[in-house]
């Protein structure tokens, strides 16, 4: 992993949201893929591929959290939060709101355009806080 690589991902915090479990979330500095969050949880390689395309997860940085979910994907295509994934995150949200003090001037986007590995990736689908809020 490049330095430039490294530095991102120890600035963003990566957390997926799991029901009836909740908010999982790497701790400060860490540079932790989310399937490398779940391997370390001791999750099957199995189950962390269905809780990667199924469940939302994302990262939070520079007062901007981005929520997305999706395993493989097509080149030109999207990682989206998928609509029956909504409910979910409404019920995790005052968690977030917690864990990294969102706030209206928050920016939130549900999806995200992949791109080279450390790149920060094109955001999608914007949102405001409201949207989640109860």
């Amino acid at each position: 992993m490049s330095d430039d690589v490294k530095a991102y991902h120890q600035k963003r915090r990566a957390f997926i949201i799991i029901p009836q479990i909740g908010v999982v979330v790497a701790q400060k500095g860490s540079i932790l893929s989310h399937r490398e969050i779940l391997q370390f949880l001791g999750i099957s390689a199995e189950r962390i591929k269905e809780i990667i395309k199924n469940n939302p997860r994302g990262y939070f940085m520079d007062n901007t959290l981005v929520l997305y979910q999706g395993e493989d994907i097509k080149e030109g295509e999207n990682w989206e939060l998928k609509a029956e994934n909504y409910k979910t995150v409404k019920e995790n949200f005052s968690d977030l709101q917690k864990l990294f003090n969102i706030n209206q001037d928050t920016q939130i986007y549900l999806g995200v355009k992949p791109g080279a590995l450390g790149a920060v990736w094109e955001k999608v689908n914007y949102v405001s806080v409201d949207f989640f809020e109860k």
